[in-house]
């Protein structure tokens, strides 16, 4: 390769050039993230079954999907944590199963075995995993000056996670703080025992006369109808006027023995920020998302959004992206110090500006060299893959000083810089290739 080189000079600058140029292309276009892209295929199975001891969680849930997921093809090794009312088996596949396939695998032998489930259990859900995606990119407060926290939730659950979700790369699973809306019915016990009644009479009244049913169509000559009966109150207060028995005297109504009242679940959990009273929707990443474009893709929609759900504010109050930003350019700022300060090393040793204007020239070609092998193999510029080059270039430092101080003993002793060149570099690439 030195005989070549020292051929071809011209050659070396074209190379030179176009690696310059590919890898100025290459930085602008490489993702970034604090982590590398986990691509070994996974899968997750959560079940619920509310209430049930993780006891019988783990012997009559857990350990039966683990059997039966457990058949996939190109499965690696299995995960199980039961808690109560709920477990999670985590199914990791070899690197060379799609991740599509491991996918519906799974889903297919996980749904295959609900059937010899125990009655009440809830569908799984199977869901990609992520170890690196565990902890939200962002959390995105919804407060409004108008609406309680009823409405805040609703809309928080029903509209602004459905709009998050369609940005790519994005997964908006839950909301906390707020209100669950409920229409509830408090039953007066004595006023019920005084009439005969139980509080399921007033859940019969509320089922049967409070339904709506699609019954088909008629038609009429060349006109097709649609008919519903729609036998649903418009308000909540109109569910107090519901007969409860009627004949064999007066009517009873709902409003007799009990008061419905438009309400809301009993709140376990509440959102404050900056001391007020909000909901707040925690952001994920899909598996192979990249940390900083998908938040990113989320504030320049966070606009559009508030256009069409009008009464709210959103606020990011937690990025993670800018830690990611943070950590990266500490890496970049120590390799850029060490390599202005191993150039500094290799001028005080040599006393010469030209193998340190070599060294200047190389060492970014080299690491330009490895950022173009990252961008072509789908790699990120992550914590890992910079600590990995800054690793190197102190290598590639010390082999440098190696072949530029042979070089120059060769040219003290009379050789030309042609001849220098090719034999102090042939007499050290052997051992050197060996310490590297």
């Amino acid at each position: 390769m030195v005989k070549a080189a020292l051929k071809n000079p011209h050659a070396v600058i074209v190379l030179a050039l176009a690696i310059l140029v590919i890898g100025l292309t290459a930085i602008a276009k490489l993702p970034t993230d604090i982590l590398p892209t986990f691509k070994t295929p996974a899968v997750q199975i959560v079940t619920f079954y509310p209430g049930m001891p993780a006891e019988v969680m783990e012997k009559d849930i857990m350990t039966r999907l683990e059997r039966w997921t457990g058949q996939s093809n190109g499965i690696a090794r299995q995960e199980a944590k039961a808690m109560i009312g709920v477990c999670v088996v985590k199914d990791f596949f070899r690197e060379d199963i799609d991740p599509n396939t491991a996918m519906s695998q799974v889903t297919s032998l996980a749904m295959s075995d609900l059937f010899y489930l125990p009655p009440g259990t809830i569908p799984p859900m199977v869901m990609p995993f992520d170890p690196t995606a565990t902890i939200p990119l962002c959390l995105i407060s919804v407060s409004s000056p108008q609406f309680d926290e009823t409405k805040l939730y609703d809309v928080a659950y029903f509209d602004l996670r459905n709009r998050l979700q369609s940005i790519t790369g994005v997964i908006a699973p839950a909301v906390y703080g707020g209100r669950l809306r409920r229409i509830l019915a408090y039953v007066d016990p004595l006023k019920a025992q005084a009439r005969n009644l139980s509080p399921l009479d007033v859940i019969n009244a509320v089922r049967d006369f409070n339904v709506m049913i699609p019954t088909g169509d008629a038609k009429f000559g060349a006109l097709d109808y649609q008919i519903n009966t729609n036998g649903m109150v418009p308000l909540v207060a109109q569910l107090n006027d519901l007969p409860l028995r009627v004949g064999n005297g007066p009517p009873t109504y709902i409003r007799d023995v009990a008061k419905v009242e438009d309400s809301h679940q009993i709140q376990t959990n509440i959102v404050r920020v900056h001391g007020k009273r909000q909901v707040y929707i925690p952001i994920y990443r899909q598996p192979g998302a990249n940390t900083i474009a998908v938040v990113e893709s989320i504030k320049a929609q966070l606009k559009p959004i508030l256009e069409r759900i009008k009464g709210i504010n959103l606020d990011v109050v937690m990025d993670q992206s800018v830690y990611v930003r943070q950590a990266i350019r500490n890496l970049v700022q120590e390799a850029g110090l060490g390599f202005l300060l191993a150039a500094g090393m290799v001028f005080i040793f040599l006393g010469s500006a030209r193998p340190t204007g070599v060294v200047l020239i190389a060492l970014p070609l080299a690491v330009l060299g490895a950022l173009i092998g990252l961008y072509f193999t789908h790699q990120t510029l992550n914590a890992m893959t910079l600590g990995g080059i800054a690793v190197v270039i102190g290598l590639l430092i010390d082999e440098s000083i190696v072949v530029l101080e042979n070089t120059a003993r060769h040219l003290d002793s009379g050789m030309s810089p042609r001849e220098a060149a090719l034999i102090g570099a042939s007499e050290v690439m052997r051992p050197l290739t060996i310490v590297t």
